[in-house]
């Protein structure tokens, strides 16, 4: 395969600065912390990737945490619990794609009611989430809070439930365009019997349409058969492509970037992180078409904010944060997850995402070491905004630290300040 958009970066020295450096690490790194991007200047971009890329081990105390709050019963305190994986930056790219999965298989507990099998997704996305997606997509569709969530136990032969077919087609593997609702009900026919037994997958045969069915031109009699044939349409590979652009290059991908994305990913045997390699360390990545081009999550945007100022942030908060913004873990809005982009920002989530920002910059002491409040924007700017045109935010900026009483304040006040402006909220 001839590689255009995805074809290496290979940056002149003048291009491996401050700006780049920061945006591989936002977007792959949820930020980086306080000396991290002088850093990455010094040791050049590849050994910058190849270090982020590697990194991908949680503490073993962090991760067994969970079986501690299990018997609670709580998904609020799992939320707090997937933050402090987050948090603590132990594997960034594993962790968003692991949120990147829970919003695309949105899976919800006001529904489900059982916090151990919220946990079970939650750790098959981590564990799979990188690996190949059409052992993500069989395993999702046995997972048992999905089941639960899409009405898997009502589907039986007779009377087929057609929700997880009529989902897994529109909103996990094909797009709309791409089936009928005759495909739709062959496929539920195809998944009847699939259903739980406690938190079980479970084959019940006596519920099951043994019959012939044609899903998506192909004939089938299996479930399994059914996903594999979703699977073969050449509309999938598009749609798990486009999903990894939304995420990782822009929310409006170009048809273009969409098909190489796809042919690379079937050249790649499917295997997310393999093509997420390929990816990230692309032209189109560090592209001005990718920069600053989607607003961030508040689970993503708290994460980015504390690492880059070091500032201490307990999960619970976090997550009790993430939830007034608009972002509660464990809980999506619906089987389409959230709608993100210009919907993370509104009268109410904007109070509360200005409120934790402005919380954070509090903690901005040790950002910056400068001598006097006049030295401040400057320096302020460099780190939070280094690919930014500083002039229109110097003038205010300047102001602010001058009316401040001391270096401490006119550093908390010029932090928030840009912590809470627009440009601060795309990544």
């Amino acid at each position: 395969m001839r590689l255009v958009a995805l074809e290496r970066w290979r940056p002149r020295e003048s291009e491996w600065n401050r700006a780049a450096a920061a945006h591989l690490f936002r977007r792959l790194g949820f930020g980086a912390e306080p000396g991290r991007v002088e850093r990455a200047l010094g040791d050049g971009f590849e050994p910058t990737l190849e270090e982020l890329l590697a990194k991908d081990a949680h503490d073993p105390r962090l991760l067994a945490g969970a079986e501690a709050l299990l018997p609670a019963g709580s998904t609020d305190d799992l939320a707090a619990w997937w933050m402090s994986l987050v948090l603590a930056g132990g594997a960034p790219l594993r962790e968003r794609t692991t949120l990147m999965w829970h919003d695309h298989f949105a899976t919800s507990d006001r529904k489900v009611e059982d916090a151990r099998a919220m946990h079970r997704q939650n750790r098959w996305l981590r564990e799979r989430g990188l690996g190949d997606f059409r052992e993500l997509l069989h395993g999702i569709a046995k997972d048992p809070a999905m089941l639960v969530w899409l009405d898997g136990n009502s589907n039986r032969a007779g009377h087929p439930n057609e929700n997880f077919a009529r989902e897994v087609m529109e909103l996990f593997a094909l797009g709309i365009g791409n089936y009928d609702e005759r495909d739709v009900q062959e496929a539920a026919r195809a998944l009847t019997g699939w259903g739980t037994e406690g938190r079980s997958f479970v084959f019940r045969e006596k519920d099951h349409d043994a019959g012939s069915k044609r899903v998506l031109g192909r004939g089938t009699r299996s479930g399994e058969e059914a996903l594999d044939a979703i699977l073969a349409h050449p509309a999938c590979p598009r749609f798990v492509a486009r999903r990894l652009l939304e995420e990782f290059v822009a929310p409006a991908p170009e048809v273009a970037w969409v098909e190489e994305t796809a042919a690379l990913l079937v050249e790649r045997d499917w295997n997310v992180r393999a093509t997420l390699e390929v990816l990230l360390a692309s032209r189109l990545f560090f592209s001005p078409a990718a920069r600053r081009s989607r607003i961030a999550a508040p689970v993503e945007c708290l994460a980015i904010t504390a690492r880059t100022l070091a500032a201490r942030l307990a999960p619970r908060k976090a997550a009790e944060a993430a939830r007034a913004m608009g972002q509660s873990l464990f809980r999506p809005p619906s089987v389409k997850g959230w709608d993100g982009g210009r919907a993370w920002i509104n009268a109410g989530t904007w109070v509360a995402r200005h409120d934790a920002l402005f919380e954070l910059a509090r903690g901005a002491g040790g950002l910056v070491s400068v001598a006097e409040p006049a030295e401040v924007p400057r320096n302020v700017l460099e780190v939070l905004l280094p690919d930014l045109d500083p002039a229109p935010f110097t003038p205010v900026l300047e102001r602010a630290a001058r009316r401040a009483q001391d270096l401490e304040s006119a550093l908390e006040l010029v932090t928030a300040l840009v912590l809470t402006s627009p440009e601060f909220q795309m990544v």
